[in-house]
């Protein structure tokens, strides 16, 4: 019998089968927001662009149509006039506007936000190659928008005075949009130095996430889409960062749901929000809406998941929190100039890890990154008193861990309120396939003491 009572106490030691865990929503932000990073690119340097000029009876004939369209249906008003036909000028523009004969230039200093995340201890960084490049079409028509802004305000106000009142917020944009692409065609860039840093969310004052800024260099860099769109950067501070866990894109099937974080510049940038608030990257989720093949014969993942100026280069993660590949690239419509959402596009892991190998860096876990895990782990099954003691190890390891002291906060008020199931016998681990070994234990083992 002693013998019998020692074997139940070493299978206490045998872990159950398990497969991998679908976690929530929550679970999958709380491991991967720490790793999760805005990437900032500044451009310096002199940008020239040929000014352009207006087709002045092309614009005669838009206005007679767009005039001729509002009496015929019975609505003309000269709100709506303008209205419409801003929005005509601004969805083909090149049909109004032509190359001038006055080259004008100006100096540049800009920079591009956009997402990523670290896959090592030491601070490997991936991202977007658009991200990085100053030749991608909407950096370039950035650059347009920044230098010649002077022009670009003359020209709004220039047609306020022609419609006798202020443009509209959506007016003005689209106006100044149109009028920066035009300048981005004959733009020529100089001599630009660029120089890339990252931000992430460190735990500051009273629990509070707080920008810390850490510079960085690139590595190693694709071609930007229709290339296969990865970068990647080496943090150049010494430090143990948290990491994200890389999976397999190959793995997913068409109507799984997926995970996005990032810093859409919507809402990292929102004027009603805080300065440090901009350091917490934004979750969003979908579906993978379909498997399709790029024209350089390579494979993207479709999603339906939100995803817009500023998340390109974010994680994209499966329901186990992998991350399946990079949020890159949305759908325009070509007649409004607009997003379409639900029609965005995700660089497969299989890509980045092209990018790893080229990088010759070995991507893993940090030690803090896994003991967080471990601690999120114990929480979440309501062990609170041993996440606590876990929560205030990494608190040691590095004071200014993202989130660390807004979890050792919520685990005491946990723990303060009794709500601490900590088990009190090793045979509560027995879940799943361990209760099958183990009742198929005692039935061999009776059946053996029951045999003639």
């Amino acid at each position: 019998m002693k013998k019998f009572v020692s074997f139940l106490v070493c299978l206490s030691c045998i872990p159950a089968f398990s497969q991998q865990t679908v976690m929530t929503p929550v679970q999958i932000a709380e491991r991967n927001k720490p790793a999760t990073v805005m990437i900032q690119a500044t451009f310096k340097g002199r940008v020239s662009a040929v000014e352009p000029e207006f087709d002045n009876d092309a614009l005669a004939n838009l206005a007679r149509q767009v005039k001729q369209q509002l009496e015929t249906e019975g609505r003309f008003t000269t709100d709506l006039f303008w209205n419409m036909y801003i929005k005509a000028f601004c969805a083909d523009v090149n049909r109004y506007m032509m190359k001038g004969t006055r080259t004008v230039s100006k100096e540049l200093n800009t920079t591009m936000v956009g997402s990523g995340f670290i896959v090592t201890p030491d601070g490997y960084v991936v991202t977007n190659a658009h991200v990085v490049d100053e030749n991608d079409e909407v950096t370039r028509q950035s650059f347009a928008q920044q230098a010649f802004q002077e022009i670009l305000d003359d020209d709004v106000r220039e047609i306020e005075g022609t419609m006798g009142r202020k443009l509209s917020e959506d007016e003005a944009k689209a106006l100044t949009d149109a009028n920066s692409w035009y300048f981005s065609q004959t733009m020529e860039v100089g001599s630009i130095s660029k120089e890339f840093s990252i931000v992430m969310g460190i735990s500051g004052n009273k629990g509070k996430i707080t920008p810390m800024v850490i510079p960085a260099e690139l590595v190693t860099q694709g071609a930007a889409i229709p290339g296969t769109d990865v970068a990647i950067l080496k943090l150049t501070k010494k430090h143990t960062y948290p990491t994200i866990r890389i999976g397999n894109d190959k793995d997913l099937r068409v109507g799984e749901q997926v995970y996005v974080l990032g810093y859409p510049a919507v809402a990292t940038f929102h004027p009603l929000i805080s300065d440090e608030s901009i350091a917490e990257a934004t979750l969003t989720r979908g579906l993978v809406s379909a498997k399709k093949n790029m024209k350089g014969g390579w494979e993207v993942l479709q999603t339906d998941a939100s995803i817009t100026h500023g998340n390109s280069g974010g994680p994209v993660m499966n329901e186990q929190g992998e991350v399946i590949g990079l949020a890159t690239f949305g759908s325009i419509d070509q007649q409004r100039g607009q997003e379409v959402q639900g029609m965005n596009f995700i660089v497969p892991s299989t890509i980045v890890y092209e990018y790893i190998d080229k990088a010759n860096i070995e991507p893993g876990m940090s030690e803090i990154s896994l003991a967080y895990e471990e601690a999120l782990d114990l929480f979440d099954d309501a062990r609170y008193k041993k996440a606590l003691v876990k929560f205030d190890e990494i608190k040691e390891m590095n004071p200014s861990f993202p989130f660390i002291d807004k979890m050792i906060q919520d685990t005491k008020k946990q723990i303060d309120k009794g709500l601490d199931k900590e088990p009190k016998s090793g045979m509560i681990y027995y879940v799943g396939g361990g209760v099958v070994i183990l009742l198929l234990i005692l039935f061999l083992v009776f059946r053996k003491k029951n045999k003639p």
